[in-house]
C-alpha cells in the first residue's frame, strides 16, 4: 500500500512541477521528488514495523495514544515548534482530514465490527487500531526516522493524502466485509453526553478577496497556525537587522500615518517600542542631515487624546476601530486572538453567567492593552493574563448563583475588575492593581491554612489506606496459593481474600520490623481453613472444641484492628458456625464448592477504607450489590475526556450527591493513582476510588467539567484549533 501511495505522490509532484512558476518553490518540489525516489523503498520497508508498534499501544485499558496526530494541538506544544514543524503539522492535519473524507463510510462499518472483536458492547472508534491516524502517524514517524527534512516531509504528506485515502477506504471495506462473513456481530452505537465545552468561533464561507481587513470573517481567516506561533513567540514584525531600515519603518509608522490611524492608536497608547530605536535612529539621521527637520515634525505631531474612551462603545466596535488603525500584522493578530479567546470564555457554560459577563466587560480593556503590550502573549505571568486565569479558574468552583460564597466572589469581581472597562489603558498597571486587590480579598490566611491542613490530613490517611490495600493484594495472591483454599466454601475463601488480607496487611504495617507474623494472624489462616472442612473436623472434634473460642476471638480481634463492621462479616460467621456444627453430625451429601470457588475468589472487593479513615477523608462507597455491566447498549453513556487516570491536579468534576450536583476540584492523587481526593468551594473534602469514579460516571452521576490546570489555556487552545482549521482551509 505504501509503495503505491509513494508512486502516486511522485506522479502528483511531477505534474505540479510543470505548473509552479516560482523558482524557489519549483526547486523545493524537485528536491522532494528526487528524495522520494531514493527513499520510497526504505519507507515501504520500515512502515509495517512502525505501524505494528502503534497497533500494540491499543492493547489494555491504558492505550497511550497521546502522540497520535489526531490529538488536538495545544498552545504549549505550538510554542515549542519552529516554522517547518508547524507546516508539517498542518499537512498532517490536512492529510488526516482528506483520508477521513475518503474512507468515512467504510470506516464507520469497520469501527462497529472492531469494537465487537475487542469485546465492547458499544462502538468506540478510539479503540480501533486501524483508524486512519494510526497510518498517518506511522508515515510521519518513518519519515522522521529516515531523517527526511521537515519541509520535504510536509511536501510528501501533501501529495500522499489522496492516494492514502483511497487505499484505506478500499481496505476498510474489505476488512468489514470479511468480519461480517466470519459472523462477527456489530457493536451498538450509543449517544455520548459530555459536559459543555467552550465554543470555537467558526469561519464564514465568504471568499478572502471580498473581505475587508476589519471584518470578523477576515480576522478569522487571517489567523493561521504559523502566524499564531510567531505572535506567541514575539517574532511578528521583528525589527530589521539594518538600523537605518528599522528607523525608516518606525518613522513612517509614527509620523507619516493618517490622522485616523494616529487618533485610534493614540487612544490606546503610544508605541512603546519607539524609544529603544532612538540611538540607531539618531545615527541614521545624522548621516542624512535631517535632525532639525525631524525635530520640527515631532513638535507638530498631534497630541494623544487624554479623555477616557466612551464606556458605552461595544467591544466589537472598538475592535473594528483598532483593527482599522493597526499599523502592523502583530496588532491585527493580537486583536483577533484576544477577541477569540474572550469569546471562548464568554460562551463557556461551565462558568456562571455573571462571571462570563465580567469577562465580557473586560474585553475592551484587553483590546487596548494588546495593541501596546505584546507581552500579554509572550509572558504567562503577565498581570492581565494572570487576572483572566484567576477569574476563570476560581469561577469554576460555583454551580449556583444563589450560593453565598458565589455572591462574595462576584462582589469582589465587580469592585475590582469591572472598572477596568472604563479606564484609558496605557500599560499593564491597572490589571496588576486589580489582580493584587482581588488576591487580597480572596486570601484568608487562616482559612487557607485550615484547608491545607485538612487536605494534608486526608491525604495522609488515604495514602496509608492505599499502602495497606496494595499489601493486602499481595497477601491475597499468597492466600490463593494455599491448597486448602480450594476445599472450603466460597464464604470462607472470600473472607480470607477480602477482610482478612486487610488484617494481615495492617498487622504487618503496624507491627515491629522483623517479625514474620505480628499478632499471630497468619497462624489463624491455617486454623480457620482446617475448621471449615467438616470432613477433617469430624476426625478430631475435641481439637475443634478447644480451637473455636480462640479462633473466633482472634478473628474478631483482627477485624477490630481495621475497624471492619460486624455487619459485613455476619454471613461469614453464620456459615462458619454451620460448618463447625457439621463436625458433630453424620456425614451428608454436600454440593461441591469447587465450581463456584473461582468466582468467589475473584470477589468484588474494592479498596477497603476503615470508618475512621472514611470520616477523615469524606470517603464515598458503592452499594454492596455486585456491580454489573454499567449500561446496556441502548442506554445513554457518559464517557470521560480524558479517563480519570489522566486527570491533572486542579481538574474539576461535578457529582450528584443526594439529588444535588456538587462541583469539586481534584486536590490530591495517591502515589499509585488508585485514590482521588476532591475539595469543594466550601473546603469540604470527598475521596473516592477509581472504581467508584467509573461507576458514577457510567450511571451519569458524575462528569468531568474541566480536565486542565488552566481554563485560560483551554480558551487559547481553542484559538489554536481555529488557527489550525484556517491553515488547513488556506493554501497561502
Amino acid at each position: 500500500m505504501v509503495s503505491k501511495v509513494a508512486l502516486a505522490a511522485r506522479q502528483s509532484m511531477r505534474t505540479e512541477v510543470q505548473l509552479v512558476r516560482n523558482v524557489a518553490e519549483r526547486e523545493q518540489l524537485e528536491l522532494s521528488f528526487r528524495l522520494l525516489e531514493t527513499q520510497a523503498a526504505p519507507l515501504s520497508e520500515r512502515f509495517p514495523v512502525v505501524l505494528s508498534a502503534i497497533f500494540q499501544r491499543y492493547l489494555g485499558p491504558d492505550s497511550g495514544l497521546d502522540d497520535l496526530v489526531s490529538r488536538p494541538l495545544r498552545l504549549e506544544q505550538l510554542e515549542l515548534m519552529d516554522e517547518g514543524q508547524v507546516q508539517e503539522r498542518v499537512e498532517l492535519a490536512r492529510m488526516l482530514q482528506h483520508v477521513m473524507q475518503e474512507a468515512e463510510a467504510a470506516l464507520t462499518d469497520l469501527n462497529s465490527y472492531v469494537s465487537a472483536v475487542v469485546g465492547l458492547q458499544r462502538v468506540c472508534p478510539e479503540r480501533n487500531p486501524l483508524r486512519p491516524d494510526s497510518y498517518v502517524t506511522a508515515l510521519q514517524q518513518v519519515m522522521t526516522d529516515l531523517m527526511v527534512p521537515t519541509r520535504v516531509r510536509a511536501t510528501w504528506l501533501h501529495h500522499m493524502a489522496s492516494a492514502l485515502g483511497r487505499a484505506l477506504g478500499a481496505a476498510y471495506q474489505v476488512w468489514a466485509d470479511d468480519l461480517q462473513r466470519q459472523g462477527v456481530r456489530r457493536a451498538g452505537f450509543a449517544v455520548i453526553r459530555t459536559p459543555d465545552a467552550p465554543s470555537v468561533v467558526t469561519q464564514s464561507g465568504s471568499s478572502r478577496a471580498q473581505r475587508a481587513v476589519w471584518t470578523q470573517p477576515y480576522r478569522q481567516t487571517v489567523l493561521t497556525l504559523d502566524k499564531l506561533r510567531r505572535l506567541m513567540a514575539g517574532e511578528l514584525d521583528a525589527p530589521s537587522d539594518e538600523p537605518k531600515a528599522a528607523f525608516a519603518q518606525q518613522f513612517s509608522r509614527e509620523f507619516e500615518s493618517g490622522a485616523q490611524a494616529a487618533s485610534a492608536a493614540g487612544a490606546a497608547s503610544a508605541d512603546t517600542s519607539f524609544q529603544p530605536t532612538l540611538p540607531a535612529a539618531l545615527d541614521a539621521l545624522q548621516e542624512m542631515q535631517q535632525v532639525d527637520v525631524v525635530m520640527q515634525r515631532m513638535q507638530q505631531r498631534p497630541a494623544t487624546p487624554s479623555g477616557r474612551p466612551g464606556t458605552r462603545a461595544s467591544a466589537e466596535a472598538l475592535r473594528d476601530e483598532l483593527t482599522k488603525a493597526a499599523t502592523s500584522m502583530s496588532q491585527v493578530l493580537s486583536l483577533e486572538v484576544v477577541s477569540l479567546m474572550v469569546e471562548n470564555l464568554v460562551q463557556d457554560k461551565r462558568l456562571l453567567v455573571p462571571v462570563r459577563k465580567v469577562i465580557e466587560r473586560l474585553e475592551p480593556a484587553l483590546l487596548r492593552l494588546v495593541i501596546i503590550d505584546p507581552r500579554f502573549f509572550i509572558d504567562r505571568t503577565h498581570p492581565a493574563r494572570r487576572l483572566l486565569q484567576e477569574i476563570s479558574q476560581r469561577g469554576l468552583a460555583f454551580v449556583a448563583e444563589e450560593d453565598a460564597e458565589f455572591q462574595t466572589f462576584l462582589l469582589a469581581l465587580q469592585r475590582h475588575v469591572s472598572p477596568l472597562a472604563a479606564l484609558s489603558i496605557d500599560s499593564a498597571q491597572p490589571f496588576e492593581a486589580a489582580l493584587r486587590q482581588l488576591l487580597q480579598d480572596w486570601d484568608d490566611p487562616k482559612a487557607r491554612a485550615n484547608l491545607s491542613s485538612q487536605i494534608d490530613s486526608a491525604a495522609a490517611v488515604l495514602g496509608y489506606a492505599e499502602a495497606r490495600n496494595l499489601r493486602a493484594a499481595q497477601m491475597t495472591d499468597s492466600l490463593k496459593a494455599i491448597p486448602d483454599m480450594g476445599r472450603v466454601p466460597v464464604e470462607v475463601a472470600d473472607f480470607l481474600c477480602g477482610p482478612w488480607a486487610q488484617v494481615l496487611a495492617q498487622a504487618e504495617l503496624k507491627g515491629t520490623a522483623g517479625l514474620d507474623d505480628p499478632g499471630g494472624y497468619k497462624l489463624l489462616v491455617n486454623e480457620l481453613l482446617w475448621s471449615a472442612q467438616p470432613g477433617l473436623t469430624r476426625k478430631d472434634a475435641g481439637r475443634l472444641t478447644k480451637l473455636v473460642p480462640r479462633l473466633l476471638s482472634g478473628l474478631r480481634e483482627g477485624l477490630s484492628l481495621i475497624g471492619y463492621p460486624s455487619t459485613k462479616t455476619s454471613v461469614f460467621f453464620d456459615a462458619l458456625m454451620k460448618l463447625h456444627h457439621q463436625a458433630f453430625r453424620a456425614p451428608a451429601q454436600e454440593a461441591p464448592v469447587a465450581a463456584a470457588l473461582e468466582a468467589g475468589l475473584l470477589g468484588n472487593h474494592d479498596h477497603w477504607v476503615a470508618p475512621s479513615e472514611a470520616k477523615a477523608s469524606g470517603f464515598m462507597v458503592l452499594p454492596d450489590e455486585q456491580v454489573q455491566d454499567p449500561l446496556p447498549p441502548s442506554v445513554v453513556e457518559v464517557r470521560p475526556e480524558p479517563m480519570p487516570m489522566a486527570l491533572k491536579l486542579g481538574a474539576w468534576i461535578e457529582i450528584q450527591l443526594k439529588d444535588t450536583w456538587q462541583r469539586m476540584q481534584l486536590s490530591w492523587i495517591s502515589p499509585h493513582e488508585t485514590l482521588f481526593l476532591f475539595t469543594s468551594a466550601r473546603g469540604k473534602t470527598q475521596s473516592m476510588t477509581l472504581r467508584f469514579f467509573e461507576r458514577m460516571l457510567a450511571e451519569g452521576k458524575l462528569r468531568v467539567v474541566f480536565d486542565q490546570a488552566s481554563m485560560l489555556d483551554g480558551a487559547l487552545d481553542a484559538v489554536v484549533h481555529t488557527a489550525m482549521r484556517n491553515s488547513i482551509d488556506s493554501r497561502s
